[in-house]
């Protein structure tokens, strides 16, 4: 009996204690002030705000790191393809494009057929060559008879031309006596003597007069050829 009594007293004494703790601290919360309850919920809410901003920030960062990783290997992948789509194309065109050995130069060079083609090839061009400068190459012939001009005009030479030469490319009538010198006797019908006695053709070249046959004197490009009839026998 002793020892129930005692065991039902120490119950009654820890409930006793426990509410009287309870009570105190009841009374202690309601006595503390309303604004330090306010900034103790304010802060408790800020640091609740913070801790979800850093959480969303650390999680759109992850997924942004995610998006370069992303790109990154997609562009890895691009560059590869481009330079293996490129080394393929530079094998084809290598295996299609036919190079010929210097042994197949030399003897398409050394062929017959190449050496007469090269040949003509050369002779044609020194001939275009030729004529072309001889086309270009003239003098003025001046051919004057008595009282009367029978040419005057440009006439096309060569490097052989000569003051008789040139007379004949005027396409006029010409009487002479051929021989080592050229005598002419004759131009258009206009003989020597017909005037009077001692006259006859005579010829200068750019304004000097020649005495010597008209074959032996050569011509050069723009020079004046002048033929004359004259009574006074120069």
């Amino acid at each position: 009996m002793k020892k129930q009594a005692g065991i039902i007293i120490a119950i009654a004494v820890t409930l006793l204690t426990m509410g009287t703790a309870f009570v105190i601290q009841h009374y202690a919360s309601a006595n503390q002030p309303v604004a330090e309850q306010t900034v103790s919920s304010s802060s408790i809410s800020r640091n609740d705000h913070y801790s979800a901003n850093q959480s969303t920030s650390s999680s759109a960062t992850s997924q942004a790191q995610h998006s370069v990783k992303q790109v990154t290997k997609q562009s890895s992948r691009h560059k590869m393809t481009r330079e293996r789509n490129g080394k393929q194309l530079t094998r084809q065109s290598k295996a299609q494009t036919v190079v010929p050995t210097r042994k197949q130069a030399s003897s398409a060079s050394s062929s017959p057929q190449a050496k007469a083609a090269s040949q003509a090839t050369t002779k044609q061009t020194t001939k275009t060559t030729t004529s072309s400068q001889h086309t270009s190459e003239t003098v003025h012939l001046t051919v004057s008879g008595y009282k009367k001009t029978f040419f005057d005009g440009t006439v096309k030479i060569n490097r052989h031309s000569t003051a008789f030469s040139v007379l004949q490319a005027s396409k006029l009538k010409i009487n002479y006596q051929n021989g080592v010198a050229v005598y002419v006797s004759s131009i258009n019908g206009l003989a020597e003597n017909e005037i009077k006695v001692g006259s006859g053709w005579k010829f200068k070249v750019n304004g000097k007069f020649i005495d010597k046959g008209a074959n032996k004197e050569p011509v050069s490009n723009h020079d004046r050829v002048h033929w004359y009839f004259t009574t006074k026998g120069y």
